[in-house]
C-alpha cells in the first residue's frame, strides 16, 4: 500500500483551518490529542456560536444552554433523513413550551419567533404542538391555530440554532432520544 501524499495531508489541515478560522496545526493538534470526534461547522451557517466542537456521551439528564449533536428525520425539501445538526438545548422534560401565533415560550420566557417564508420565500412550516389528555405536547394530525401550551414528554428536546434564520425546532419540533448522538463542546 502506498503511503499517503503529506502534501495532501498539509492541504486538508491547511482547508480545515481556513473553515473554522484557526491556525491549521492548532487543528491537527486537537485531532491529535485524543481520539475524537470533531463538529465543525462554516462561519456562514452557524447555528450555534462555536466553529468547532468535540463530541462527548449523552448525559444522564440534558440542562438547559447544552449542545447537543442529533441526525435528523426526514426534513425534505430542506434536508435528507440522518442529515447531522448541532442545536442549543432550549426546552428539556418537563419545562413548559408555549406557542400563540408564531412566537415559542419556554416555562413562560420568550425563545423566539419563527418566520413566516423560508430563504425561497416559500411558507415556512411551523410545529404547533397540542397537549395530550395528561398536558405532555404531541404533534397532530392536523395543522391547528390559537395558542397552545403542553409539557415536554420524557426523552425530547427543543433546540434552538444561534442564526436569525435557524432551521430548528420552531419549525419541525422536538428531537427526540433516538435522534440523539452526542453531546457537543465547544473548542473554538
Amino acid at each position: 500500500m502506498a503511503a499517503a501524499d503529506p502534501r495532501s495531508r498539509t492541504r486538508f489541515w491547511n482547508r480545515l483551518g481556513l473553515l473554522v478560522g484557526m491556525p491549521s496545526a492548532l487543528v491537527a493538534a486537537l485531532c491529535w490529542v485524543s481520539p475524537i470526534h470533531l463538529v465543525v461547522q462554516a462561519r456562514s451557517e452557524q447555528s450555534v456560536p462555536f466553529t468547532l466542537g468535540r463530541t462527548a456521551a449523552v448525559p444522564a439528564a440534558w440542562a438547559h444552554g447544552d449542545y447537543v449533536e442529533f441526525r435528523t428525520r426526514d426534513l425534505r425539501p430542506y434536508y435528507a433523513a440522518e442529515t447531522p445538526f448541532t442545536k442549543i438545548v432550549a426546552g428539556i422534560p418537563g419545562d413548559r413550551l408555549g406557542v400563540e401565533g408564531r412566537t415559542f415560550t419556554i416555562n413562560g420566557e420568550r425563545i423566539g419567533t419563527a418566520r413566516e417564508t423560508d430563504r425561497m420565500g416559500r411558507p415556512a412550516w411551523l410545529y404547533h404542538p397540542v397537549p395530550d389528555a395528561n398536558g405532555f405536547c404531541q404533534t397532530p394530525p392536523t395543522p391547528v391555530t390559537g395558542a397552545t401550551s403542553c409539557v415536554l414528554p420524557a426523552g425530547t428536546l427543543f433546540v434552538l440554532g444561534t442564526h436569525e434564520r435557524s432551521y430548528d425546532s420552531k419549525y419541525w419540533g422536538v428531537v427526540t432520544a433516538a435522534e440523539v448522538t452526542s453531546r457537543v463542546i465547544p473548542l473554538f
